[in-house]
């Protein structure tokens, strides 16, 4: 039994969404094609084949209905296909970080405006479907955030913590922004898990060492908490 997988509809469709599609006699639908094609309206359960002859319904003057949106400049989508609601989470963790820039710490301005160019950066990627390139994080490498979040002793922290109201507020700030990255995170392996592999790490890996990296900060913050008063 071969299973076809959203890539490999993607590639297939390339040059146009056809008006059918017959998944091939022998073959299955891995999860994700299976989305893929129930967005296209090319796919429908056993229990609603009776539809399959109802088109979209287009609202008058030609204009998309209010719940599609375009997923890239071949295809319209629903708003709740994974990649779109990835997107909605990278605007969260934007608008986040982009508040506590505005008012952080002057010695984490830079570091935070880094945080915010990978957001953008991963974003404009994933729209684009192009790789997302090399990146830093306060002059680090993926690999050396995710050493530092693991044994931060050896970057000159005292150790792991546990988020706390000693540590203030500017620090609870930080923790929140490793979390709103932890759901991003979440939402980027459901949108780019085919079934059996990952068919955009990149992203994936991005989101991941955002969040390791937002720790770090936080260590670097409840560190120096007696410069940043008791707010």
């Amino acid at each position: 039994m071969r299973y076809i997988t959203e890539r490999e509809l993607r590639d297939a469709f390339a040059k146009g969404v056809p008006e059918q599609y017959q998944v091939p006699e022998g073959c299955k639908l891995t999860p994700a094609a299976r989305t893929y094609l129930t967005d296209l309206r090319l796919y429908w359960p056993a229990s609603e084949k009776k539809q399959q002859a109802k088109a979209e319904p287009v609202r008058p003057g030609g204009r998309k209905p209010e719940h599609m949106t375009n997923l890239n400049a071949r295809e319209m989508v629903c708003k709740a296909h994974p990649r779109i609601i990835f997107r909605g989470k990278l605007d969260l963790l934007e608008s986040e970080i982009l508040v506590l820039a505005v008012n952080c710490p002057a010695e984490f301005r830079t570091p935070l405006e880094d945080a915010l160019r990978l957001v953008r950066n991963v974003l404009a990627a994933e729209v684009r479907e192009t790789e997302l390139g090399a990146w830093t994080l306060d002059g680090m490498t993926p690999e050396e955030v995710h050493r530092c979040s693991h044994h931060p002793e050896e970057f000159g922290f005292p150790g792991h913590i546990l988020p706390g109201v000693e540590h203030g507020l500017f620090a609870a700030q930080l923790n929140r922004l490793r979390a709103v990255t932890r759901d991003a995170e979440l939402a980027a392996v459901q949108a780019f898990w085919d079934g059996q592999r990952l068919v955009r790490e990149d992203c994936v890996l991005a989101m991941n060492r955002l969040s390791s990296y937002f720790y770090v900060l936080q260590l670097r913050a409840a560190g120096k908490r007696n410069e940043y008063g008791t707010s």
